[in-house]
């Protein structure tokens, strides 16, 4: 918007400031519509989502013919992961306005958190046919043809965006997502060196850069290209730590502690930081800094699991097997912990132990939940990626067989695992009775792993009993 040249970011912060004095006094008054866009913007973007709802509102009822007002309401919305009321906003804003491109490209964001990827670029491209110079329609563009594989095209979109708005260059690192989650690590590193070329004061574009070298091992451009990005911005923290993780990968810990340092000089809630100089001391056999490390990184986040493993390592080294299993115990019993470090631990354990000791650890995490249910679906996609995995996943469920509280759901998970292992009969058996009890729970089941909808025999199942 134009009006937001008028204003620098101490002013807008102003604005704001004013306007959640006059909501808490519960006398708001009028407010020109460019400047309650404006706060309503800040205060979504800082996520404060209690006092953009009672923006909005004013804006609607102030200028109930809006547009502006109606598509900020989708933005929180969406923000807010209330896909499902988002959803019906969007419909009843198409049916009273007429198209704007900030409207295509709200109904691509939200096609996007409704895990509607592929119906996303048509919008785009109808909002970049109404407002082809708009930064965040180009910058979106250029994410969907990375996704397509069509880099060159994405740079012409991406470079764009950097050079209309010099906000862009934060959202780099959705870029670097893509090209991480697709595992194209070559392609990334011929993407951010030319956007480096172009782009040569841009710090993010030399971080991402520093990424896609780590994600080939080139170690040495790696660390230039985060060394530009800091020369950029001394205070880049996690470009300190990256390159402190280059050389701990190198066995060059000396180095590696003078990163991590750096990084924890700028950022002294930097858990992971914290962690890593504990690493370093660890290999260095320094172990009582370690753990005055390992243990300040827990008072910052409880579940850093890098920290926890330190401890147990330090503990089982030293010979204190002891109050290594006692400090495991208290750590699942403080804080729910991750399916990563469970299965992390229990190497820690005899062999004949190791069921024994997941079925404690995970009821330990189970009893201070209150979405049991949630919490099995996450477990099994996450045994479902390996054979070795789902054969522990399948003991450990069926201590929950009598379990009312996931009546509906757990034979699901039960014939998921037991399809990986091989124990076709078994999976059979179980999906079965899901179906039977539950048919609508199909769709869960196939999103737990892709080989599932590529198999035959449970298509035909489910079909089978669609039909009853």
């Amino acid at each position: 918007m134009d009006e937001d040249l008028e204003y620098n970011s101490e002013e807008i912060n102003e604005l704001v400031d004013e306007f959640k004095v006059r909501a808490d006094s519960g006398n708001i008054g009028f407010y020109e519509s460019e400047d309650l866009e404006l706060i309503i913007e800040e205060l979504i973007a800082c996520f404060d989502f209690q006092y953009a709802t009672e923006a909005i509102e004013l804006g609607l009822s102030l200028y109930p013919n809006s547009f502006e007002f109606r598509i900020l309401k989708v933005k929180k919305l969406i923000m807010e992961m209330d896909i499902e009321t988002a959803g019906k906003e969007l419909d009843a804003i198409e049916e009273e306005f007429p198209p704007y491109a900030e409207f295509y490209l709200e109904k691509a964001f939200y096609y996007k958190m409704s895990g509607m990827d592929k119906d996303a670029l048509p919008l785009l491209k109808k909002a970049y046919e109404l407002d082809p110079e708009n930064p965040e329609i180009n910058f979106m563009l250029g994410g969907e043809y990375v996704k397509k594989g069509q880099y060159h095209r994405a740079l012409e979109y991406v470079s764009y965006a950097l050079e209309t708005d010099d906000l862009i260059d934060d959202q780099l690192f959705t870029i670097s997502y893509i090209f991480e989650d697709d595992k194209h690590f070559a392609e990334a590193v011929d993407f951010f060196k030319r956007l480096t070329e172009k782009f040569p004061l841009s710090r993010s574009s030399w971080f991402a850069l520093g990424l896609a070298y780590s994600w080939v091992k080139d170690n040495a451009n790696a660390i230039d290209a985060y060394q530009n990005a800091i020369s950029l911005d001394e205070e880049a923290s996690t470009a300190y730590f990256n390159i402190g993780n280059v050389y701990f990968e190198e066995k060059d810990y000396e180095k590696a502690l003078h990163y991590y340092e750096e990084a924890y000089r700028l950022d002294d809630q930097d858990y992971h930081a914290l962690s890593g100089i504990g690493d370093c001391y660890l290999e260095t056999q320094q172990y009582d800094l370690a753990l005055e490390k390992y243990h300040a990184a827990l008072l910052i986040e409880p579940n850093t699991m890098d920290a926890i493993m330190g401890i147990i390592t330090i503990l089982k080294e030293t010979g204190r097997d002891d109050e290594a299993e006692e400090f495991i115990k208290k750590s699942f019993t403080l804080n729910p912990q991750s399916f990563e470090l469970l299965f992390s631990v229990l190497p820690f354990y005899e062999e004949e132990e190791q069921i024994q000791k997941m079925k404690e650890l995970f009821q330990l995490t189970v009893n201070q939940l209150r979405n049991k249910e949630d919490f099995l679906k996450f477990f099994t996609a996450y045994c479902a990626a390996t054979k070795e995995l789902s054969e522990m996943g399948i003991e450990l469920l069926e201590e929950y067989l009598d379990d009312e509280e996931v009546t509906m759901t757990l034979p699901y998970l039960l014939a998921a695992l037991h399809y990986v292992c091989g124990h076709n009969s078994e999976g059979n058996n179980y999906l079965k009775n899901a179906l039977l009890i539950n048919y609508g729970g199909h769709e869960m089941f196939l999103s737990l792993s892709p080989i599932f909808e590529r198999n035959p025999m449970i298509m035909n199942l489910i079909d089978t009993y669609q039909q009853q």
